[in-house]
């Protein structure tokens, strides 16, 4: 049950964010599964869907088909409206016992997903336990199967279909969305992937598509009342539309707010009505691409923002047009100081024209703004709808989103380490926006300099450092094999940066358990610095000392403290409070907990403690991490009673730092849990390591290094007591 050398669970991984979809203690990650019934609004009922969601109420009826019913189409077309009205149709049915269950599932994002679909499985009885394991997929499935009442269960917005995968695959059957055998059940889906190779057999696609010129009339009508022409006025308006559902509520919407406004006060130049809606869609949208449909109704409501004083609204809104599909951190990419520095236009542009003008936007239905409690980032973003974000940025290739993240660079709050976890909530919304950046850097790419590549590649970087944080090691290591071939592209394989890269990606790789990789890349990175005869400079020796926790970890001590031993001597007699001093000194002494040198380590570790609570305080990750191999070393010298509070008291700290199911929170409940075997405290024990073995599955792998030897702990302990895992 001791770790390599005698360390018991030991490493340092150098992790430091909660993981997305990792389970928090007790039921607090449960998310809410209710419809958004709140966005049915009965003075605008959906209309030209009728059709279709006959097709799929009839399914209840006759005991369903056990097959996914997939909503597909492009963005605006109503396909969340749809899917909604099918659950209040349902919602309504009176009389029935048990009344139907319906649960509404945010597709659009990994955590949210996960989240939605493990707070199902709890619902539906399963224990704490099997809601995070491998099988909980499985377990979920059969009880829905054997449930005796009406349900549905909507999965909304779901673009990215490998979420879809979870445990298995999407197309074999055996994903989190899957057939199911329940005569009373219906799976609904909303996306805009109608390709069946993309769903095989197990789903039934339904094409969302125009809403019929009638019913396209009664949606406007149902803005403007008779306030802006006639029914048939109306209708050739739909038609000229092409009965788009965002084009006719954006614009039933404008000439609603039009006719709301006094007659004195109207602006003579803008559409008022149905007619000279459609005679302004005539003449202004004939150059239009292939996006006409919708395009024209856009750049009216654009102008009408900057006709009541909106000066930039389309300005911001080509802006935001340029950065990915993803929420943006409008306090960080669209900051006055930033756009002013980026963007020309926004020369003048202060705080509260900005907020104006996101409040307008989302008034008119082109963005939505986020607060922190929507997204869970703690960082407020706006997010565009996509279809808006084709209209805006056709034609725009300008290097907008770069010279926005240069510029967001400098903040003070971006500029603090992605390892930091002030950090977190920072670099959780820039990540994607950071990510994207590669694919303006090097060949292929937009027609930028050297610098403006650079800041791509640095952006990415740490971006992937963040993944690494989170412990996402795998995505972690494709980001970083990527800016590592764009910077030797650009600076070539010695330039100091490229050789930090290359030292950030031996990290990952050696977090992923592949140490020869990791290994190779080390030496490779440290023979570089040698060769330019720079073996002092800070980069150095972090490559130096991390090589050196590798060779000790690997079982090789004497290689390690050669190495280590020289970082030290380098930073001289200055580095005794030096804080990259002190982790090498702390590394040096898990060297001697490892070689048994038992009392000279715990000398070093008290002292060290010491050390980094005056300088950085308790609550430190580096005080943290101090005091979790101290604990370690109070277990292998035999003294349980004194290690199990010093061990409780660090699992506490580390779930507040890193979150329950991080790999540094894992590796001290691990060892809380030896600790609890060795004080003959069995079922704690036992209890303890099948959740860190289940949580460590999940998070890295089955095959991952640590979840093989926290399984290899279990049967251990398991077998002692007389029980399996």
């Amino acid at each position: 049950m001791i770790a390599r050398d005698g360390s018991i669970a030991a490493g340092e991984l150098h992790l430091w964010q909660p993981v997305p979809g990792v389970m928090p203690p007790g039921d607090a990650w449960m998310v809410g599964l209710a419809p958004p019934f709140g966005k049915r609004d009965p003075a605008r009922p959906l209309r030209g869907r009728d059709d279709l969601i006959r097709t799929l109420m009839p399914r209840r009826r006759k005991r369903g088909d056990g097959r996914v019913h997939v909503l597909h189409g492009m963005s605006g077309c109503g396909k969340t409206q749809i899917a909604l009205e099918l659950a209040g149709r349902l919602k309504s049915r009176t009389g029935r016992r048990p009344a139907p269950q319906i649960w509404w599932v945010e597709g659009q994002h990994v955590a949210a997903f996960e989240a939605g679909m493990r707070t199902l499985a709890r619902r539906m009885g399963l224990k704490r336990g099997e809601v995070t394991s491998d099988g909980a997929a499985d377990m979920l499935w059969e009880r829905l199967d054997r449930a005796t009442y009406d349900w549905l269960l909507v999965v909304d917005k779901a673009e990215d279909l490998a979420l879809l995968d979870g445990p298995g695959r999407l197309v074999s059957g055996t994903g989190w969305i899957r057939p199911h055998t329940s005569r009373r059940g219906l799976v609904v889906v909303t996306t805009c992937h109608g390709m069946e190779q993309q769903w095989g057999a197990v789903a039934v696609l339904h094409a969302v598509g125009r809403v019929p010129a009638d019913d396209g009339a009664q949606v406007l009508l149902d803005y403007t009342g008779d306030r802006a022409g006639s029914r048939e006025e109306a209708r050739s308006l739909s038609e000229r539309l092409g009965g788009h559902p965002l084009a006719l509520r954006m614009a039933g919407s404008l000439l609603a707010e039009v006719a709301g406004t006094p007659g004195a006060l109207r602006d003579a130049s803008r559409p008022s009505d149905f007619s000279s809606y459609r005679q302004a869609l005539n003449t202004r949208a004939a150059d239009m691409n292939h996006l006409k449909d919708v395009v024209g109704p856009w750049r009216i409501s654009v102008n009408h923002l900057s006709q009541a004083g909106f000066a930039h609204a389309a300005g911001l809104l080509n802006t935001m047009s340029t950065l990915v599909d993803a929420p943006i951190p409008y306090t960080l990419l669209l900051r006055p100081s930033v756009l002013s520095s980026a963007v020309p236009a926004f020369e003048d542009v202060d705080g509260t024209t900005l907020w104006q003008t996101l409040r307008a936007l989302k008034a008119l239905g082109m963005v939505d703004v986020l607060e922190e409690s929507d997204d869970h980032t703690g960082v407020p973003c706006v997010s565009l709808h996509p279809l808006i974000r084709d209209i805006a940025r056709a034609g725009i290739e300008d290097g907008t989103a770069v010279a926005l993240m240069e510029q967001a660079l400098t903040l003070d709050e971006v500029r603090v380490p992605p390892e930091n976890p002030r950090s977190w909530p920072t670099w959780q919304a820039l990540a994607p926006h950071a990510l994207d950046l590669l694919r303006h850097a090097g060949p292929g790419g937009l027609d930028l300099d050297v610098g403006q590549q650079t800041v791509c590649v640095d952006a990415a970087e740490l971006a992937a450092r963040y993944l690494q944080a989170q412990g996402h090691f795998g995505r972690a290591r494709q980001e970083l094999e990527r800016v590592l071939a764009v910077r030797t592209e650009l600076l070539g394989a010695n330039h100091r940066d490229t050789v930090n890269t290359m030292h950030n990606l031996a990290t990952a790789l050696y977090d992923l358990g592949e140490e020869s990789a990791a290994e190779a890349l080390y030496r490779r990175a440290w023979e570089s610095w040698r060769e330019a005869r720079d073996e002092t400079h800070p980069y150095a020796l972090t490559v130096r000392h991390e090589l050196g926790r590798l060779l000790f970890e690997g079982g090789r001590p004497d290689e390690a403290e050669e190495h280590l031993g020289a970082v030290l001597a380098a930073h001289g007699p200055d580095g005794a409070e030096d804080l990259e001093a002190l982790a090498t000194r702390h590394l040096l002494a898990r060297v001697h907990q490892g070689r048994g040198e038992l009392d000279q380590a715990r000398q070093e570790y008290e002292a060290l403690m010491e050390i980094y609570r005056r300088l950085v305080g308790d609550a430190d990750q580096r005080t943290v991490q101090v005091r979790q191999n101290h604990a370690c070393l109070l277990y292998d010298m035999g003294d349980m009673e004194e290690a199990l509070p010093e061990c409780q008291e660090v699992l506490e700290a580390r779930r507040a730092l890193y979150g329950p199911g991080h790999p540094r929170t894992l590796a001290t409940a691990h060892l809380l849990a030896l600790i609890l075997y060795a004080l003959n405290r069995v079922d704690e024990a036992v209890s303890l390591l099948r959740d860190v073995r289940d949580r460590s599955c999940q998070l890295l792998g089955a095959g991952h290094p640590d979840s093989l030897r926290y399984a290899g702990a279990l049967e251990q302990v398991g077998r002692a007591a007389g029980r399996e895992g």
